[in-house]
């Protein structure tokens, strides 16, 4: 075999250009950082929930580089449907709904800005919960399995979607509050500016780990049911 190496030619790039390339560069990384931050975060709930419902996982004797692996088992399915949807809603015309959709694994932890990406956001906590838990009993995370099982499974599980949506909303108005009244200290308070930095971190985290915790206790409890129901059935 043959290899073919030519010099490449000096290709004039505007300093605008290299900036924008680098903010998207930089905008991804962050992204996929906060991405994987959520589904630990969300793995590790999910863990806890199980256990105080009486159910036996083994997530919680998975080594930071295993619980690396299942992010990407189950997150990869999960992304690649966010932009399959986004991309088909833009496409037919509803491009803020479909950029708002690309939100949609964010909003598990973090506030969406309108109920339809509250829905959206709670659909996929819901199959993020059944694939990771495929996912920790197969060692592969499918998503057409896990939506057939979801569609089996609607009976109780598409009244917990409904719950977390209501939930979400609630969280939101009363979000909404408090941040007027953080965004007022921030704006106006004397305060060293670490204090100040540190209310900010603290009221996001408090209701980041507020709604997650809220949306995975509804969805166990409702998975947990829906294997009773399959339990007796049988």
């Amino acid at each position: 075999m043959i290899w073919f190496v030519h010099q490449p030619q000096p290709v004039n790039v505007k300093p605008g250009s290299e900036a924008s390339v680098l903010k998207v560069m930089v905008w991804l990384f962050a992204s996929i950082c906060s991405d994987i931050a959520i589904f630990l975060a969300f793995m590790s709930a999910a863990r806890r929930m199980i256990e105080l419902t009486d159910g036996k996982t083994a997530l919680g004797r998975l080594s930071f580089a295993q619980q690396l692996i299942m992010a990407r088992t189950v997150l990869v399915p999960v992304i690649l449907m966010i932009l399959v949807v986004s991309v088909t809603v833009v496409c037919m015309g509803a491009h803020w709904t479909g950029l708002n959709l690309l939100l949609g694994f964010d909003g598990i932890a973090f506030d969406q800005v309108t109920p339809s990406g509250m829905v959206w956001s709670a659909f996929l906590a819901a199959v993020c919960l059944l694939l990771l838990l495929k996912a920790e009993s197969t060692g592969k995370a499918n998503l057409f399995d896990t939506l057939r099982e979801l569609w089996q499974r609607s009976v109780c599980m598409v009244p917990a979607i409904i719950a977390v949506s209501f939930a979400d909303i609630g969280l939101s108005v009363i979000q909404g509050i408090v941040r007027t009244v953080v965004y007022a200290f921030w704006h106006s308070s004397t305060a060293p500016s670490f204090l100040r930095a540190l209310v900010f971190f603290f009221f996001v985290f408090a209701f980041a780990s507020i709604r997650l915790w809220t949306t995975l206790a509804i969805l166990v409890f409702a998975l947990r049911e829906s294997y009773r129901r399959g339990a007796r059935a049988t």
